[in-house]
């Protein structure tokens, strides 16, 4: 066993020794150049206004409290774990621009910081029973098939630039990062008995950070419209009207939305639930699975026949 371990030891150091020349071969060479100035990626567009600053404080701030929260001694109810599931996924595929864009110290620790967290506060979740959850019910398969296709409709690709990969991985991080807060906001209207400071104050960060980027891309359409792309638009539109759609709620305790997305998530896990049950052969929930045989069938015929003639015979 040590041997085969010491071979893929190797193995695994050989090839990531090839594919770091031949990544800084293709940098050299200028091959990633369009990805990281021409097209609509966060080294072009990161511009340190007092908007991503804001932005980037209340953000960390949010994921400090999520860790008090996680770390209390009453556990993880309020927290979403689907919510931060989605968000590893969104700086998972974004980030990856780091290994071949040329970028400040800041946006490089800040980026690190955000990964490294996101991923600790979902093995603490996981770790404390928070995946089987019953009110985290969001469907993370159909939300991620939905952010799939609007990613492959909506973005607008040149099949002749450089690092297609890299950017479809980026403008697919853009439209799911607008959703990623939609399994908190469900669980907060499933679970309205949570007044837990901690929560709210989470909640409220997460949402509000949101909330900062999506005026900065506002910012960006009234006054510099050339650093605007069309999935950062839609993200930021998304992210403030469902954070003012949960501040309605939590503060005035009325909502346009709450009805409309709970339905929507029901709806969504009973089809699921469904078609689950199809591929496993067990039909349809509600529907009785019980095979009749052909000997219990052809018993109640006679049976069913036999009582009818005695019934003829009292008449």
């Amino acid at each position: 066993m040590d041997r085969v371990a010491k071979v893929a030891k190797q193995a695994g150091s050989h090839a990531h020794s090839k594919l770091q020349k031949a990544v800084n071969a293709a940098k050299e060479q200028g091959y990633f150049e369009p990805i990281c100035t021409q097209r609509h990626l966060s080294v072009r567009h990161y511009t340190f206004d007092v908007f991503q600053y804001c932005g980037d404080i209340v953000h960390v701030v949010a994921l400090l409290l999520c860790l008090a929260v996680i770390l209390r001694d009453s556990g993880t109810s309020g927290i979403s774990f689907k919510t931060h599931i989605l968000y590893f996924i969104v700086f998972t595929a974004r980030f990856s621009n780091v290994f071949f864009c040329d970028q400040s110290i800041y946006l490089v620790l800040y980026k690190v910081l955000l990964w490294t967290a996101t991923l600790k506060i979902v093995l603490l979740l996981y770790i404390f029973g928070a995946s089987v959850d019953e009110k985290d019910t969001v469907s993370l398969s159909a939300a991620l098939f939905i952010i799939v296709v609007m990613t492959l409709v909506f973005g607008v690709y040149s099949l002749e630039d450089h690092g297609l990969v890299v950017e479809i991985l980026w403008i697919f991080s853009t439209y799911l990062e607008s959703i990623s807060m939609l399994p908190q906001y469900i669980y907060c209207y499933r679970d309205v008995d949570n007044k837990c400071p901690f929560v709210s104050a989470y909640v409220f960060a997460m949402g509000g950070y949101q909330m900062v980027f999506g005026v900065s891309w506002g910012h960006h359409f009234l006054f510099r419209p050339y650093d605007l792309d069309v999935s950062s638009m839609i993200s930021g539109l998304l992210g403030i009207v469902f954070f003012c759609d949960y501040l309605a709620f939590r503060v005035g305790g009325a909502s346009m939305l709450v009805q409309v997305c709970i339905s929507v998530d029901d709806t969504i896990k009973e089809a699921e639930e469904a078609a689950w049950s199809l591929v496993a052969g067990q039909g349809m929930p509600g529907i009785p699975q019980d095979p009749v045989s052909p000997a219990t069938l052809g018993h109640e015929i006679e049976m069913a026949t036999a009582s009818q003639v005695e019934y003829h015979h009292r008449k």
